[in-house]
């Protein structure tokens, strides 16, 4: 739930054992490190590499063999000699632990109270049964519509290999799991160009260490990515925390971003070119473009102009591409819009020809979390097609990131699970087509504000009339969002200000709707009672057996 803004962000803090936001500046440094301009060059591969990838290729070479006759035997020579005796000297005893870097200092400066309160909501979850005061957590993007379905489909395949137990058979996935990627990737729901292959793959514990690993090898500390706002709050700490890569907002001159031109054609990139020159001004130089597509938490999908598009400004620059597909078939079908846009994936557009762009600039993240309901297992991958010095930078330190086996076992055979694949992707966008319309519902009962939504987990709602009351003393809009975020915690229910995402307007809250529908109801219920609303009757839940399955 951290954020980094440009010039300052609003870091949660805790008075009361709850948390708010409060403006902070901004973490990570400035300038970029010097690097050597030959092993920057990167012709055949589109963008060129970060100093620390290019160190990481070096330090591969030496593994697969160069060099190692520069490499001398240390002698034996402490085997000969004798230890030195023991002092029987009294030895004062130290009052403080040996001091940290001043990197872990940076990393333990930013741990604030707001991650031990958060750490405590998903600690104490509501169950009707056996934790009925315990936190509703609409606030971060959980899809529980299909648990029951899942884990009874984990619990019956599990079928672990005694090469499980060893370290596999890659340091970077699975043969199996490549396979069960492939086929996934190269079914008619991404419809790529090119055939995904196993060498055009890793994999990583979430999408999150895939985020930071491209960041450190495509990017050098100080240099930052552009990405249109409002934007997942995550990409902040992801690009951030490690690889000092800042992550600079684009803030739209004609709206608050969320509306259904800045989603189609040239328009989508309203406020880029401005943005790209003030951040190479201000000595923070661009080195990528980040697209969440489908968007969080803004819920819609881009058209294909506006890939493309993308695609062309990235290539006039020589800038990254990168593509968060995380939420890529949960797409479902709304009466908001009688023909809402598809998603389609940036493996489906040829970027050579259509954008000018070469292709080995286009990167690609994804993983189970979202589309399978799967945060715990922990399975990210990154695709790039057309960048082996990339795929090999980061090969150097993919044996940080390793899968579980048992999670590679289960995600691998979910996929090429074809009974259960497609029913699967079908009940699960059905069921989110229903909770949607649940809390949009909801929302038109109480007159109150949303952005229309047909992709992930999350409605954007407005909840800025409600700031009068809080923002009564002299308050600033985001003292008084802040005073209203409390209020609706201490009802033992979380959403997350949209400021968070850098949405300009104070008062706009993300809501997940993609809760079981009592764990749902009971949450709006505390919500109307944070809010001073009466409380609303529900609609009957739906009749179609194959939506009813849900509880």
């Amino acid at each position: 739930m951290a954020c980094c803004a440009t010039p300052s962000c609003f870091i949660p803090e805790v008075t009361s054992s709850l948390c708010f936001a409060v403006p902070s500046p901004c973490p990570g440094g400035s300038g970029s490190a010097s690097g050597d301009a030959t092993w920057r060059e990167t012709p055949d591969s589109g963008a060129s590499l970060s100093k620390a990838a290019t160190d990481c290729l070096r330090t591969l070479r030496i593994h697969d063999g160069e060099g190692l006759d520069t490499v001398s035997a240390t002698n034996s020579s402490n085997d000969q000699q004798g230890h030195a005796s023991t002092s029987a000297a009294v030895v004062e005893t130290s009052h403080q632990p040996a001091p940290l870097s001043r990197r872990g200092d940076s990393h333990a400066s930013k741990h604030t109270p707001f991650w031990d309160t958060f750490d405590a909501m998903l600690s104490n979850p509501y169950c009707p049964e056996t934790n009925p005061g315990g936190f509703i957590n609409m606030g971060i993007a959980n899809n529980s519509l299909m648990s029951a379905e899942l884990l009874t489909y984990l619990r019956n395949h599990l079928d672990l290999e005694p090469i499980d137990l060893t370290y596999g058979s890659s340091l970077y996935g699975s043969t199996r799991l490549f396979r069960a990627l492939c086929h996934h990737l190269n079914s008619a729901e991404f419809n790529p160009v090119h055939a995904v292959e196993p060498r055009h793959i890793l994999t990583g514990p979430g999408a999150g260490p895939m985020l930071d690993q491209i960041a450190e090898h495509i990017a050098d500390p100080g240099e930052g990515f552009l990405c249109a706002a409002p934007y997942y709050n995550g990409f902040d700490a992801d690009f951030a925390t490690r690889s000092q890569v800042r992550c600079v907002p684009v803030f739209s001159p004609d709206g608050d971003g969320t509306e259904p031109s800045s989603f189609a054609g040239p328009s989508a990139l309203r406020g880029f070119a401005s943005a790209y020159s003030s951040s190479q001004a201000s000595g923070v130089p661009i080195r990528a473009v980040v697209v969440c597509n489908p968007h969080n938490p803004v819920g819609r999908c881009y058209d294909r102009a506006a890939l493309v598009h993308y695609g062309r400004f990235a290539a006039e620059r020589g800038l990254h591409l990168i593509f968060d597909e995380i939420y890529a078939l949960s797409v479902f079908p709304t009466d908001d819009d009688a023909e809402p846009q598809r998603f389609i994936s940036a493996l489906a557009i040829d970027w050579q020809n259509e954008a000018g762009l070469h292709p080995g600039s286009v990167h690609i993240i994804t993983s189970a979390s979202k589309d399978w309901g799967m945060n715990g297992l922990r399975i990210g991958m990154l695709v790039s097609q057309h960048n082996p010095r990339l795929i090999s930078a980061m090969k150097s330190t993919g044996k940080l990131y390793m899968v579980s086996s048992a999670a590679d076992a289960l995600f691998s055979h979910l996929l090429l699970d074809e009974s259960f694949y497609k029913p699967f992707i079908a009940l699960n966008r059905a069921r989110l087509s229903w909770a949607y319309a649940l809390a949009r519902a909801w929302c038109r009962h109480h007159a109150i504000g949303y952005v229309a939504s047909n992709a992930g987990h999350f409605v954007l709602i407005d909840l800025s009339p409600h700031l009068a009351v809080a923002a009564a003393g002299g308050r600033t809009e985001h003292e008084a969002e802040a005073l209203l975020w409390r209020r609706i915690l201490e009802r033992q229910v979380c959403l997350t200000p949209a400021s968070n995402y850098h949405h300009p307007t104070p008062g706009v809250f993300r809501m997940t709707f993609s809760l079981k529908r009592d764990e749902m109801l009971e949450g709006l219920a505390r919500l109307e009672d944070a809010l001073g609303l009466e409380h609303w009757t529900p609609p009957p839940p739906p009749s179609s057996p194959f939506v009813q399955q849900h509880k």
